[in-house]
Order: structure tokens, then sequence, then C-alpha cells
């Protein structure tokens, strides 16, 4: 059972679950590393933009985190 490079394979359940299924977000993703092809610049751009954009939301999220940890230490 599991993904493999071909596709899902599991004898007890031919479909894939849902982690595994199919996003529209992907279809861009997909496209350019499967399909061969290069993307418009612009749309690369824009989905460069707005990873960056949600890269920074998690780093920021994990500053908060430690300080919130560090603040915990330095109680004790």
């Amino acid at each position: 059972m599991g993904y493999w490079p071909r596709g899902w394979w599991c004898p007890r359940h031919p479909w894939p679950p849902a982690w595994a299924r199919w996003h529209p977000y992907w279809s861009y993703w997909w496209s350019y590393w499967w399909g061969g092809g290069k993307l418009d610049p612009n749309e690369e751009y824009r989905m460069l933009e707005e990873e960056k954009e949600r890269l920074e939301r998690e780093l920021e999220d994990i500053r908060r985190r430690m300080d919130e940890l560090k603040k915990e230490l330095e109680k004790k």
C-alpha cells in the first residue's frame, strides 16, 4: 500500500486516499514538472510570490512560538 511513482496502489482500496487525490492548485506545478513544458513567466512569478508569502507566514509563526518558549524558559 502506498503512493508509487506510477500512482496509488493498494489491493483492498484501489482508489487513492484523500491526501493523494488531485487538487486544482497542483495543476500548475504538475504541468510544469511532469508536462515537460514551461509555465508562462508571469504565472510562474505569481506562484512563486504566493509561495514566498506562505513561507514568510509560517516563519513568523515559528518565530512567535520560539519567543514564547524562550520566555517560558526564562521564567523557570
